[in-house]
């Protein structure tokens, strides 16, 4: 059975996708920030397939590494990894705008994506298989008014993406 690793699990684009992969009778480690919401969606999927999951904040690097290098045998071979983690803030111009907001939407949104891809992609290359899936936004081609960080950093999804790809 593929085991597929999700962070971001908890809510939007990340529950719908876990709830999805549950049908398909994957095994699945779901990733986030809230123990409740984690414990919740556990206990609705695993009637359905195996489920592990691992509360962490993608931005905190120590935790990222020491969870992920730590998981139970039965799960530590990925087969494909769901980066989605992100957040949204602020609605500001540059000169308005919250630097706790851009901190923390550069922190989840690009350097966790980078935190944990760079923890699953050796165990990826050393078995010679696996799939990394970067969920951006169409803000990471167009940008809007007042979305300048947000969109600065799913523009970085979307170079980060690609470079792999290469």
């Amino acid at each position: 059975m593929k085991t597929i690793l999700i962070t971001g699990a908890t809510s939007g684009i990340g529950l719908a996708t876990a709830k999805k992969l549950a049908c398909s009778a994957y095994n699945l480690i779901l990733c986030g920030r809230r123990q409740g919401k984690l414990d919740e969606i556990s206990n609705e999927i695993s009637k359905i397939t195996n489920v592990l999951t691992l509360r962490f904040d993608v931005s905190d690097k120590e935790k990222v590494n020491k969870v992920l290098e730590n998981l139970p045998k039965e799960f530590s071979s990925i087969d494909i990894l769901i980066n989605n983690a992100g957040n949204a803030h602020g609605l500001d111009t540059i000169q308005d705008g919250s630097l706790d907001d851009w901190d923390n939407m550069i922190d989840s949104n690009v350097k966790g994506l980078l935190y944990v891809s760079r923890v699953i992609m050796p165990k990826m290359i050393e078995q010679q298989s696996g799939h990394i899936i970067n969920i951006g936004s169409l803000a990471g081609r167009e940008v809007y008014e007042k979305g300048n960080i947000y969109c600065a950093t799913k523009h970085a999804v979307n170079a980060i993406s690609k470079a792999m790809r290469i």
